[in-house]
């Protein structure tokens, strides 16, 4: 896993792969980037303020090993964002996963999930796992996920942890 890490850091690359889904730039980088930071700001809003919480009290330090995926529109502002966290060689978790709110039930954060799918697949991951929020169980069982286990309460409200495997694409 660290190695994986490793190889990812050492390409000192900023975008590692990206691709335009209805008129939205779709991409994967680093924490190290303006992409990261108005991410940042945008997960604050869409996943911790209606919790009357701040995304800023936390240690984001660890996020500099994850892969960040952002979705930007046509006009340039990060709308939508994921970021994947290994697990282990073959296992990543998918989390964080926001779309600004006039972006909503417009089909991006469907696209932001099939690329960060593609994504992983590319990385030589073989099952993505995520823990899902109650509202948003169907989107994701509409992409393939399947629950696992009992609902449990994370960040004060109740969550399911649902997983999918995917098959490596073996590219390099």
């Amino acid at each position: 896993m660290e190695s994986r890490c490793l190889h990812l850091c050492l390409k000192q690359v900023k975008i590692l792969a990206q691709v335009i889904i209805l008129e939205t730039l779709f991409l994967a980088t680093t924490h190290d980037t303006l992409y990261y930071k108005e991410a940042c700001q945008l997960r604050d809003v869409i996943l911790r303020k209606p919790l009357g919480m701040s995304l800023y009290d936390q240690n984001l330090e660890e996020e500099k090993n994850f892969i960040h995926i952002v979705g930007k529109s046509k006009e340039g502002h990060i709308i939508a964002y994921l970021q994947f966290k290994a697990i282990d060689e073959s296992t990543t978790k998918m989390q964080q996963v926001a779309v600004h709110s006039e972006y909503q039930n417009q089909g991006i954060g469907r696209n932001l999930v099939i690329f960060s799918e593609t994504f992983a697949k590319k990385e030589d991951f073989s099952q993505i796992i995520l823990h899902a929020r109650e509202p948003v169980i169907g989107f994701y069982e509409r992409l393939g996920y399947t629950k696992v286990g009992d609902r449990f309460h994370e960040v004060g409200i109740p969550h399911y942890k649902m997983e999918k495997h995917i098959e490596p694409n073996n590219i390099n």
